[in-house]
């Protein structure tokens, strides 16, 4: 019996996986078009521009090239944070393979059509206009859910936004990339060098990035969690029987109010206020001793303020 309830339990994750796939948003499906079709916009820039190398490094660039759009597009139909997190990191890269193609193509003087150079360009930055969009990102988290479960992330802070986030992407591109142009030079010792430190940074700066795919909004049956990691120390529900508005947030509200916690992050864009007939226990994340907040209002701030209320109203909690 425990082997077929375990062949029940496997068919139940592989169908709800099939199931997840299908029901991307349209913004999902039109990523993965995008990439599929990457090999024949950046994928012949790079290798108009490689006709001007050696066969070795031609080929050593070309399979990691080959090996990087395998895994984005895996990762598009794979609909896990993890998964988003490589997309949103290796489309606007793409913008950068693109560009560079053109400049090496130009530089080394080899065959490279402008129409074609074009194409390489504008559909990478398509691509990775398609990857930040809030519906993409949303549409990848919700393949955790299961049930009547809904995710739907909070918008990123803004100091975060600002500065961190581009140099944190530049150290992984970089990391990732410069062992790859090294060893396709033949500089072997600068190559084994960059790989080493070049690697340990990129991981350390991907699972910094990460963070950013696991901070969401999670609709269950008896109301929402609000896991955001960057800004309390463990999620925290609000009940629906508790929650008496959600609405977006006034602008003369009351920040230093004892019983109000803001984990908006000042993110640019429309901040929501749920107040609550009783109140909840919320556990800061600070520098110092972990202190436990007792508030009646939380501020935060999902990448869709307006859909994630319709879906408040659908599920009944008070608007």
């Amino acid at each position: 019996m425990r082997g077929i309830d375990a062949r029940r339990a496997g068919f139940a994750r592989h169908t709800h996986a099939v199931g997840a796939t299908l029901r991307a948003h349209p913004t999902l499906w039109l990523m993965r078009l995008l990439w599929l079709v990457m090999p024949w916009s950046v994928g012949a820039a790079a290798a108009d521009a490689l006709g001007a190398c050696s066969e070795t490094s031609a080929r050593i660039v070309s399979a990691e090239l080959w090996a990087a759009w395998a895994l984005v597009l895996t990762a598009t139909l794979v609909r896990r944070p993890w998964a988003l997190t490589v997309v949103r990191i290796a489309a606007p890269a793409s913008v950068g393979v693109a560009i560079g193609s053109v400049v090496a193509a130009v530089a080394w003087d080899a065959d490279l059509a402008a129409p074609r150079a074009a194409t390489a360009i504008v559909g990478a930055a398509i691509a990775t206009a398609v990857a930040l969009l809030p519906e993409t990102g949303n549409s990848m988290v919700d393949g955790l859910s299961y049930g009547n479960e809904r995710r739907m992330l909070l918008r990123t802070p803004f100091l975060l936004a600002i500065a961190p986030i581009p140099l944190v992407w530049s150290a992984v591109v970089v990391g990732i990339a410069a062992p790859a142009v090294l060893w396709a030079m033949e500089q072997w010792i600068w190559a084994v060098v960059a790989t080493l430190t070049g690697l340990t940074s990129a991981a350390l700066g991907v699972r910094s990035l990460h963070q950013l795919a696991r901070r969401w909004v999670v609709f269950v049956p008896n109301g929402f969690v609000l896991h955001d990691r960057m800004a309390t120390r463990e999620p925290f529900l609000l009940r629906r029987v508790d929650i008496a508005s959600l609405r977006p947030a006034p602008a003369d509200i009351d920040l230093a109010a004892d019983d109000l916690i803001d984990i908006s992050g000042n993110a640019l864009g429309p901040v929501l206020l749920a107040v609550l007939n009783g109140q909840v226990e919320v556990v800061p994340r600070t520098t110092g001793t972990a202190q436990v907040l007792t508030v009646s209002q939380v501020l935060f701030s999902p990448t869709r303020p307006g859909e994630m209320l319709a879906e408040a109203a659908r599920r009944r909690i008070r608007g």
